[in-house]
C-alpha cells in the first residue's frame, strides 16, 4: 500500500508542473523599404539592435531593390530597436550580377553616419504583427 501511495504522490507533485515550463519565444517578423533620395537602395545592409529594454539578438539582412525581409529565424523580440543602414563593400558589390536587376550606387557611395554608426533611426517590432517599416537615408556627401 506504501508503494501505491507513494507513486500516487509522485504524480500529484509531477501534474501541476506539467504544461508549466515557459514556451519558446516566437520570433518577430518585418518587412519594409530603404530609399536614398526616394529611390529604392541596393546593395546594403540594415541592421536592427535591440534598445532599451528589449531582449534577444541584432539581426541583419541584405537590401536590395530597396526591400528587406527579416523572417522568425532572426530570433527577434518584440520591443525597440535601432536601425543601422550601411553599403555592402564595393569589391562585395561588384559580385551582384547585372542580370539581378538591381541598379547599385557607384562603388564610393558611403551612407551618411546619421543613419549608420550614428543612426538615430528607430522602430518597434510588435510580436503577432506584420511591422511593415520604411526607412530614407542619404549618402554622405562628398
Amino acid at each position: 500500500m506504501t508503494s501505491l501511495l507513494r507513486c500516487l504522490l509522485g504524480i500529484v507533485t509531477v501534474l501541476p508542473l506539467l504544461g508549466c515550463t515557459p514556451s519558446a519565444r516566437p520570433g518577430v517578423t518585418t518587412t519594409g523599404t530603404v530609399t536614398v533620395d526616394g529611390q529604392p537602395l541596393s546593395g546594403a545592409v540594415l541592421t536592427l539592435e535591440p534598445i532599451n529594454e528589449t531582449t534577444g539578438p541584432n539581426a541583419s539582412v541584405p537590401v536590395l531593390g530597396g526591400r528587406f525581409e527579416i523572417d522568425a529565424s532572426a530570433g527577434l523580440h518584440g520591443g525597440d530597436y535601432r536601425a543601422r543602414v550601411s553599403m555592402i563593400p564595393a569589391e562585395i558589390r561588384a559580385s551582384i550580377p547585372a542580370t539581378a536587376g538591381y541598379e547599385l550606387p557607384p562603388p564610393s557611395a558611403v551612407i551618411d553616419p546619421a543613419f549608420d554608426g550614428d543612426s538615430q533611426l528607430k522602430c518597434h517590432l510588435t510580436p503577432d504583427d506584420d511591422n511593415p517599416l520604411e526607412f530614407a537615408v542619404r549618402f554622405l556627401a562628398r
